[in-house]
């Protein structure tokens, strides 16, 4: 990576984005259910562990790209089921406002939104968090009778990720996968009880 002055990142985003021109849904045999240190919400299961289906032996840039994009895909329908819980319970949630690192990734964003059907807001501010803490002591100070004046004033919406309506049938079936993975570790965790 040093040595082509590329991240690990752009080296598989340009991976993938090479699969994806061969076949679209280059993943669609290979689901990766990311509870590798539990779930926090909505299962609340910190026992709950991480599986695979779909390995091969192979061991080439090809497979390393799948396996990345197949876990972004995991956050992605984590995110997805958290959002539907919400809903379910009676939140109308159809945005996502995200900062951090992650923000620099285009292919996480492409994926959270396509996965979700929300729209993907970024910050103007690359630096959002310390805004964030600005925006506190702003409030604290008495400059701004409240947090939300404080946003209202201090903040701006920068880049909007709109997802792309042609993925939606690929994105519910991976995300029906996501969830009959949960069912079947459930399922084997009761074979396997008397051991």
């Amino acid at each position: 990576m040093k040595q082509q002055k590329r991240s690990t990142y752009e080296i598989l985003n340009q991976e993938v984005a090479r699969l994806e021109s061969e076949n679209p849904h280059f993943t669609a045999h290979f689901h990766l259910l990311g509870y590798h240190h539990g779930n926090r919400s909505p299962r609340a299961n910190p026992y709950l562990k991480g599986m695979v289906s779909g390995l091969s032996l192979n061991e080439d840039l090809a497979e390393l790209a799948k396996i990345y994009m197949a876990a972004i895909q995991s956050v992605s329908y984590g995110t997805r089921h958290i959002i539907a819980t919400m809903n379910n319970a009676g939140h109308q949630i159809n945005r996502i406002h995200m900062c951090g690192g992650v923000t620099k990734n285009p292919l996480w964003l492409r994926e959270h939104a396509n996965a979700t059907s929300c729209e993907i807001i970024l910050s103007k501010e690359d630096e959002a968090v310390i805004l964030g803490s600005a925006m506190l002591a702003a409030t604290a100070c008495g400059d701004f009778a409240g947090l939300k004046d404080a946003m209202s004033a201090m903040s701006s919406t920068g880049k909007v990720i709109k997802p792309q309506t042609s993925t939606r049938a690929f994105h519910d079936a991976k995300y029906k996968v996501f969830q009959e993975m949960f069912e079947d570790q459930m399922k084997y965790k009761n074979i396997m009880g008397e051991f």
